[in-house]
């Protein structure tokens, strides 16, 4: 496996459950000649992780990883939760130049999320 790339997405205010201080998900890319990898950290809502279903604010950040690799021809092979990550597969390698349009469709998703959960 090789390292695309890393990158944080800060929650705070998204929803989170505020008991941790960081209130961000670290997400690592990784890649090898079949799959893309996508791990992330869930240190602070590790109780939202219930083994292949996210819940609260892992459920937009899940939508939005599965229309960034749909968009691409690409499909989800497997997901699983272990202690605090979450591993999501996908038949097929993305390029790392790739790397800030996942970060901002993920960023996209936190904002909407807060967005509905204010007004609705």
């Amino acid at each position: 496996m090789k390292q695309l790339g890393t990158f944080s997405l800060d929650v705070k205010g998204h929803g989170g459950t505020g008991k941790h201080p960081e209130k961000q998900i670290s997400i690592e890319v990784l890649v090898d000649s079949e799959n893309t990898v996508v791990l992330l950290d869930c240190q602070y809502c590790r109780e939202l992780l219930s083994n292949r279903l996210p819940g609260g604010i892992l459920i937009p950040i899940a939508s939005a990883l599965k229309e960034f690799f749909r968009d691409r021809g690409m499909r989800n092979m497997s997901v699983k939760a272990t202690g605090a990550t979450m591993k999501r597969t996908y038949k097929g390698v993305i390029d790392e130049s790739t790397l800030p349009e996942l970060k901002k469709q993920l960023e996209g998703a936190l904002q909407d999320f807060s967005k509905k959960r204010r007004t609705g």
